[in-house]
């Protein structure tokens, strides 16, 4: 006897095998079209693997025997601020090498605020990504009053954003000249408040969003990369016109590998079934069999880096063996095959 929940993953499920639908950049180079439709290809059957930070794949590597498909690393030292701070990154080189070899990219980008890091020795300024290490505000850089959507955009904190902007896209340029396509997700974790893009609500969240898109695709014409979404919170989410590829993150207590159904079913209900959707962050890896089993079709997980991967409690070497075994799910291995 079949459940309202099973019926409901059933569909889910069905309507997964047989999604199918362009980059929302309509000049999206070859490669970006091509990776976009793998993920969409491997979306009800498999599960990609994941795994945040070069060092960390690594170790699942030696340690499990498998490489995971999908490399996550971090734009985060670009960042201007970063940068006066010392902050150096070898993200795109690793990416372009990890092309080479047969992966798939996943970029985030930890964007330290433009300028007003606290720089206290409660608040350093390698904290200066969150709401609490920064006194920037993006609405007042926005031109947002009140309630008002207006957005003068000719004040020395908009000229920031943009600036740093314009520095991840020289960045994200050097990918594209080595047409190394890249799944590319940034102002991630917005409805939480913690990260200071998403401290004054969505309204100034979403326009930043929109200006970030404009600009990397119309003013530096940079089309190598599928946009992925994090938000499962439908005020907050962009728009299936701006999102490729819509995730959520989740860190479940260390071990618990259940298939976060309640989540999938939230962000299929938020893209109205439209997009791929995928895990961007976790810390316990869901359990494939069960995923199989309850029809939730992740199309791809990423593990987080260090602990999380590494210290036997969120996920044993024994789970991982038995997962990256698994028959549904992808590898670099696999995709080489």
């Amino acid at each position: 006897m079949f459940t309202k929940l099973s019926l409901f993953s059933l569909f889910a499920s069905t309507l997964a095998a047989g999604l199918s639908y362009d980059n929302i950049d309509k000049a999206a180079t070859p490669r970006a079209k091509e990776l976009l439709k793998y993920v969409q290809s491997q979306y009800g059957s498999h599960y990609i693997s994941g795994q945040q930070e070069l060092s960390s794949l690594e170790w699942v590597k030696e340690n499990v025997g498998s490489t995971p498909a999908i490399l996550g690393t971090d734009l985060m030292y670009y960042s201007p601020s970063a940068v006066a701070h010392g902050g150096k990154s070898q993200t795109v080189e690793q990416a372009i090498q990890f092309d080479k070899e047969g992966g798939i990219n996943a970029l985030v980008w930890h964007w330290f605020a433009p300028n007003c890091l606290l720089e206290t020795e409660k608040e350093p300024w390698y904290k200066g990504f969150y709401t609490e290490g920064t006194c920037f505000n993006l609405a007042n850089a926005l031109g947002y009053r009140g309630n008002s959507t207006g957005h003068r955009g000719n004040g020395t904190d908009y000229r920031l954003l943009i600036r740093d902007i314009d520095a991840i896209a020289a960045q994200l340029k050097r990918l594209s000249d080595a047409d190394v396509p890249v799944l590319f997700r940034p102002l991630h974790e917005p409805e939480g408040g913690w990260f200071w893009w998403g401290a004054q609500g969505p309204a100034p969240f979403k326009k930043l969003w929109n200006i970030l898109y404009d600009r990397i695709t119309r003013v530096h014409n940079i089309h190598n990369i599928v946009w992925v979404c994090n938000t499962a919170e439908s005020k907050w989410y962009p728009g299936n016109d701006k999102c490729d590829i819509a995730t959520v993150d989740h860190y479940a207590d260390a071990g618990d590998h259940g298939v976060l159904a309640d989540k999938f079913h939230a962000l299929q209900n938020v893209t109205k079934g439209e997009r791929v959707l995928a895990l961007a962050e976790v810390g316990s890896i869901p359990d494939s069999q069960l995923q199989a089993k309850d029809n939730i079709p992740w199309a791809f997980w990423m593990t987080w880096n260090d602990e999380f991967i590494k210290d036997g409690k969120h996920n044993s070497q024994q789970f991982l063996k038995n997962t990256f075994n698994n028959e549904r799910v992808v590898t670099v291995e696999d995709k080489k095959n």
